[in-house]
């Protein structure tokens, strides 16, 4: 062993390989003897394994190399067991020594008969922790072992007389098939605690604190800069949403069993920087971690610290009203998206999504005198909306409804719906004015500049993490784009930061083509510690690329492919027989499915499995295109020995063959918790939630305080 290796060993451990090594060389029936002596001190204290090395998988057990000979001649692994697992009927082809660290385990073992079938072998073995037994093609090989709890995790310390994960050994079932396979060793995800992230964030440097929870136990309890990236959509997010494959990432959940399979799933995508934070959500609070309810709160906290800080002038929804009432000059602004102000809306108010809003008010208040009123939902859209204005020098009166349509219909004043009302083209001349006030905003800020060629540069250089964000309308975006630059809408970036930019210190790169939206939209991002840039000298012309946005994705799994037509024969002709699970949206799944299909969350498929009738033979995946549904084939074949297949297509394939859907929460098998509901969103929220939601939004700068970790700096 080098000096290298002795010193990365933890002290016993240390202790114990040296002993190993100077029994190396003997017979094996002295090694055996001698190891377990060895090892049976090891396994007397546990206050050395390190956690990574202990970690246990909610599928699957996982072997960790903590040790292995420079010649082969050994190795030394932790067996984690997570509750209830078990092996497969395997054997080992070299000696071995098996000590119970922690809990117990169950082992049994098999003989092969005559006719090359297996039988048991003895009664049951049960290894209580501290008790050391022996394996070898000697002494009888084949076994199959169980963790003896259901409740709880138990951890083994093996040896074995090779590189174990490197031997060619054989897994075999009763009926005398045998199978060769190479064990091979689980990549130890390392953890990193409170103090290290919080010192990460102060510091500024680039990380990506990830919460793969579902977004409603997300919004329950979370870190300020965790953003929710889901286990079930990790294939389908990370390489857009975490573009730089050596970026540090911590993975958190609160103890569901999700962040260390969500950790080895990005190890396997490529991810190299990969850790697991230490107690999750419940350790960041323990260590003396804020955490903080809802979503996109690093926004949300922002827009509260920005009234605080300016004292954004507001009006109540009832001064609002009175205002429409008497006809006074007034105009009122939606700052949310389109499709939110289809939704529900004041009344007489116009659609202006937040990044439009500097570019367009001389058009709908070409009078100085007229009073400009922004709204949103709540509180933070209309906060940023009305400052931005303010910001930008229009010189018309400016004020926010104060607390948005929530504020509106707590004072039981009705909302329109359905309205359609939008902002018009800019006139040239406004756009000049606007587009001088929104960089001298920028550049005030601390925004930086990029031309074509150092754009050109940025887009090949991989030392840093780059977003490159295009804040016009999604019309403008879908009409023509700049290579490599997604659509994010100044509004909305401002307002969802966290899930556009999950990296926390990354660099943003923004363009639009009439320098107003771009320069508006970065000098917040600034304000908010965010490393910014704006591309000068664009014009309409530039954005030239066609087509849709396409994320990078992984290889698509190999998967077993049924068409709309073999599954509709299918669910006629045995219904009963094909269990169809849609991976799709709760949303989505409530608007429309296919008839008969259950809802299944993929980070809770065990569970999911669970709720099915009995006399399922066939499992049919789907979701609105498939793609989320190969990538949760593999965990379903884990788990099942029955057939899985996947619709080609998905149900939109189903859909556009004309086949029939129903609607509603009419088979869950998984709860609908991927989405949480918004207090703000929606026709049918209880008065008492809507409340609630704005008492939440009034303690976020006290919040912000006592976290520290923000940076933000309001100008």
């Amino acid at each position: 062993m080098s000096e290298a290796q002795q010193r990365d060993l933890p002290p016993r451990l240390r202790h114990f390989v040296s002993q190993l090594e100077r029994m190396i060389g003997q017979d094996e029936a002295r090694i055996v003897e001698q190891g377990s002596a060895a090892l049976r001190e090891l396994v007397a204290h546990d206050d050395w394994l390190p956690p990574e090395a202990a970690a246990p998988h909610p599928q699957f057990y996982r072997q960790y190399l903590l040790y292995r000979d420079p010649a082969a001649r050994f190795s030394v692994v932790s067996f984690v067991w997570g509750p209830g697992q078990s092996t497969p009927i395997h054997d080992h082809t070299v000696w071995g020594l098996i000590g119970l660290l922690r809990g117990a385990e169950i082992s049994h073992d098999f003989r092969r008969n005559a006719d090359g079938t297996l039988a048991r072998h003895g009664e049951p073995q049960r290894l209580e922790t501290g008790t050391v037994v022996a394996v070898s093609p000697t002494l009888g090989d084949i076994h199959q072992v169980y963790n003896a709890y259901s409740d709880r995790v138990s951890v083994g310390i093996h040896v074995y007389g090779a590189d174990i994960g490197a031997v060619d050994r054989h897994v075999y079932t009763l009926d005398g098939q045998v199978k060769p396979f190479r064990s091979g060793y689980a990549p130890q995800i390392p953890y990193r605690g409170y103090a290290e992230v919080r010192a990460e964030l102060l510091a500024g440097r680039e990380i990506a604190l990830l919460d793969v929870r579902e977004e409603d136990p997300h919004a329950q309890a979370h870190p300020l800069f965790a953003a929710n990236f889901p286990y079930g959509r990790i294939e389908a997010d990370a390489y857009t949403r975490l573009p730089r494959r050596d970026v540090p990432i911590v993975v958190l959940d609160d103890g569901e069993g999700l962040a260390l399979p969500s950790a080895l799933k990005l190890h396997q995508l490529g991810y190299t920087n990969v850790a697991l934070l230490e107690g999750g959500v419940s350790g960041w609070r323990d260590a003396g971690g804020e955490l903080f309810r809802d979503v996109n709160v690093p926004s949300k906290s922002f827009g509260e610290l920005v009234e605080h800080a300016r004292h954004t002038p507001s009006l109540s929804a009832p001064e609002v009203k009175a205002l429409i009432d008497r006809g006074d000059n007034i105009v009122i602004l939606d700052a949310r998206r389109y499709d939110e102000y289809q939704t529900m809306s004041i009344p007489g108010s116009i659609s202006v999504p937040g990044a439009e809003l500097a570019l367009r008010a001389r058009e709908l208040a070409p009078d100085p005198a007229t009073r400009i009123i922004v709204n949103c939902a709540g509180r933070t859209r209309s906060i940023i909306g009305t400052q931005s204005l303010i910001n930008a020098g229009v010189p018309n009166p400016v004020s926010a409804l104060r607390n948005g349509t929530i504020g509106w219909t707590l004072a039981a004043q009705q909302l329109e719906h359905g309205q359609s009302r939008s902002y018009p083209p800019a006139r040239e001349a406004n756009r000049q004015v606007a587009a001088r006030d929104a960089r001298a905003l920028a550049d005030r800020a601390g925004v930086r500049r990029l031309d074509r060629a150092q754009l050109a540069a940025l887009h090949a250089e991989h030392a840093r993490t780059n977003y490159f964000f295009d804040v016009r309308s999604p019309g403008e975006y879908a009409d023509g784009r700049l290579p490599h630059f997604r659509s994010a809408p100044g509004g909305q970036l401002v307002q969802e930061t966290e899930q556009f930019a999950p990296v926390r210190g990354a660099r943003i790169v923004l363009a639009d083509s009439d320098g107003v939206r771009a320069n508006l939209t970065a000098h917040w991002l600034r304000q908010m510690n965010n490393d910014v840039y704006v591309v000068d000298g664009l014009e309409p012309a530039d954005f030239s690329v066609a087509g849709a946005w396409r994320d990078e994705l992984p290889p698509h799994p190999q998967v077993n492919e049924i068409s709309v037509d073999t599954l509709a024969q299918w669910l006629a002709s045995a219904p009963g027989q094909v269990a169809v699970l849609d991976f799709t949206s709760g949303v989505n799944y409530q608007k429309r499915h296919i008839p008969g299909a259950w809802f299944a969350l993929r980070s809770q498929l065990a569970a999911a499995l669970a709720q099915l009738p009995d006399g399922v033979q066939r499992y049919v995946l789907t979701c609105g295109s498939s793609l989320l549904a190969r990538y949760a084939a593999a965990d379903l074949k884990a788990l099942t020995k029955l057939p899985v297949f996947v619709l080609a297509g998905g149900t939109a394939a189903w859909l556009a063959d004309g086949k029939p859907v129903e609607s509603g929460a009419t088979r869950l098998a998984s709860p609908l918790i991927d989405r949480y509901r918004r207090p703000y969103e929606g026709t049918d929220n209880r008065a008492e939630a809507m409340q609630a939601y704005l008492d939440w939004e009034f303690g976020l700068v006290a919040q912000l305080a006592r976290d520290g970790t923000h940076g933000f700096n309001v100008i």
